[in-house]
């Protein structure tokens, strides 16, 4: 019974950890108002989880088979080779670059919360966690009405329906995810006719904003998935099985022509192509040559954009300009291959392999359309195809790895059409009952404190330099870029600050700060090489860094 209170609590915590994570937005404190609370969320619950899965440690691995479990310890052993070994700034690795937040705690955080949803197993878990995500897209259409509408109490710089995600291409991916799972449930026989209408509804309104964002990642999401979830559907429908092998010539007819529009041929080149479509091949083609040059321990843990201007080759320079550059390849794939090599990306995949194969089992013994498993299966496959062209945004990506321990630990559950009662989540009975064991408690609460504490560094450091900036004293500015987890985009603001107003002196303390915490960072040496404080021999040596750091810029002076 003991076991069962626990992994009570663990369900409750992974079933809030996706909301929270993903409407969380901290505009009256932060600087970047989007990322670092989300990140505070993630952390805190992810280690709160981890508190009580470990209370109960030799119980936990015999849930789930060793080759997981061995992908799982391959993914963090990886990460911490490249923390150590890849030469980049470790406080950059860890809490990840401004904007994005994507280093080793996200990861690991995202890691633990895979694990907690894959050890639960309990498919009244798996519905109720399906039952949130929709309902999560709830209050985030509201909000993005009242955007559209021009209506916002907060003085966001976007103008579009971003919703609480910070970008309209992420709020576009999330309404498509979101518009699976709720067309898959409108099959659920056991709710009335009202609860399908309005999940009907709440469909139709959210195309309707993914169509106002202009992003057609959202689109793409969602046809894709309502696509498998309607070859599920016909598969297990005996009048319409015989039109299998039709509807899967169909579609991937219709894959052949959207991949032709992508690429600006075809029918649908029109529709479907877009100038960033171009740019996004650029940060994929530096992705992949980063990976290659780095293949052991890769780049460094969210350090894409430290190598671009190096890797992205000579037709990316020109393209469009010197000045476009990008921290992420826009593809999660290459995003881990290119921070962490080739290990990294190999326990990747092979977390998603045993996915795959948990897919592959429960719909071989079983045929029948059951709305819930399908909406979390072709959910997973929309946040596949939205991690081929799209940011491990965290308020989206919580997302997918939730449903990818999901659909493990709904095979596991589901094995033997029963779960066995020595490891089924039961209500408790008594008070006495429901409480956790002390070893629990004490390593949920230490565990809740860690990940608080680790992610609440660089979410202060924020706020610091914001109420610095809204003070206007520039001396209050340069130490804030000082503390532990401010980033080098916080020094690189100050610094064209100092820039802006002739503060040479001052300019040029943040630039050898810069390039000393951030050896990579193009924007410090460049200032060096301008400043008229700079000695001929740092200009000097500052161009000969550029031209390392570009070498097909052909701004940057030969001598």
């Amino acid at each position: 019974m003991q076991f069962s209170i626990t992994y009570k609590r663990l369900a409750q915590a992974l079933l809030i950890v996706g909301p929270l994570a993903s409407l969380a937005v901290s505009p009256t404190s932060n600087y970047d108002p989007i990322n670092l609370i989300k990140l505070l969320i993630i952390s805190s619950i992810a280690f709160y989880s981890l508190g009580l899965i470990l209370s109960s440690a030799k119980f936990s691995i015999n849930r789930i088979g060793k080759f997981f479990w061995y992908s799982a310890i391959l993914f963090v052993l990886a990460m911490l080779s490249t923390l150590l070994f890849s030469g980049a700034p470790i406080t950059q690795q860890i809490w990840g670059t401004f904007g994005r937040n994507t280093g080793f705690l996200t990861y690991l955080s995202l890691l633990i919360i895979l694990i907690g949803t894959a050890l639960v197993q309990d498919t009244n878990f798996y519905e109720k966690l399906i039952n949130s995500f929709v309902l999560t897209a709830v209050p985030m259409t509201v909000y993005c009405i009242i955007q559209y509408a021009g209506l916002d109490p907060i003085g966001w710089s976007e103008k579009h329906p971003f919703g609480t995600l910070g970008n309209i291409n992420f709020s576009s991916a999330f309404f498509g995810l979101t518009s699976i799972c709720a067309v898959a449930l409108i099959f659920e026989k056991k709710f009335s006719n009202a609860v399908r209408a309005s999940l009907a509804v709440l469909v139709i309104l959210d195309l309707l904003i993914v169509l106002s964002t202009g992003s057609i990642q959202g689109f793409m999401i969602f046809i894709a998935g309502i696509g498998l979830t309607m070859y599920l559907y016909i598969r297990s429908n005996l009048v319409l099985a015989k039109f299998r092998i039709p509807y899967i010539f169909v579609a991937l007819l219709g894959v052949a022509v959207t991949v032709l529009g992508l690429s600006n041929k075809g029918p649908l080149a029109k529709l479907l192509f877009a100038p960033s479509i171009v740019f996004r091949t650029d940060y994929w083609h530096a992705g992949w040559a980063m990976t290659k040059s780095h293949p052991i321990f890769g780049v460094g843990l969210d350090s894409y954009g430290d190598w671009y201007r190096s890797e992205r080759g000579l037709i990316s320079t020109v393209r469009t300009g010197t000045d476009r550059i990008a921290n992420t390849a826009h593809n999660i794939f290459l995003d881990i291959s290119s921070n962490g090599g080739i290990p990294l990306i190999s326990a990747y995949l092979a977390i998603n392999i045993i996915a795959f194969r948990s897919v592959l089992k429960v719909l071989k013994r079983d045929t029948k359309f059951k709305p819930y498993f399908v909406a979390i299966l072709s959910a997973w496959f929309g946040y596949l195809i939205f991690s081929t062209i799209s940011i491990n945004q965290v308020g989206v990506g919580i997302w997918g790895w939730l449903l990818t321990g999901a659909l493990i630990g709904y095979e596991i559950t589901t094995r033997n059409n029963e779960i066995p009662s020595e490891i089924r989540i039961k209500k408790a009975k008594s008070k006495k009952s429901a409480a956790l064991s002390p070893m629990a408690g004490v390593l949920g609460f230490t565990g809740l404190i860690s990940g608080f504490v680790f992610s609440f560094i660089p979410f202060n450091a924020d706020v610091k330099y914001k109420a610095a900036t809204l003070s206007g004293d520039f001396l209050k500015v340069m130490e804030t870029t000082k503390m532990l987890g401010s980033t080098a985009f916080h020094t690189e603001l100050a610094l064209d600050t100092a820039g802006k107003n002739n503060f040479d002196s001052q300019a040029r303390d943040l630039a050898l700060q810069l390039v000393d915490n951030y050896p990579l960072d193009f924007m410090g040496w460049r200032a060096i090489s301008l400043l008229k404080n700079s000695s001929q021999a740092e200009r000097d040596n500052a161009l000969k860094i550029l031209r390392d750091l570009d070498p097909y810029n052909p701004d940057i002076p030969k001598s």
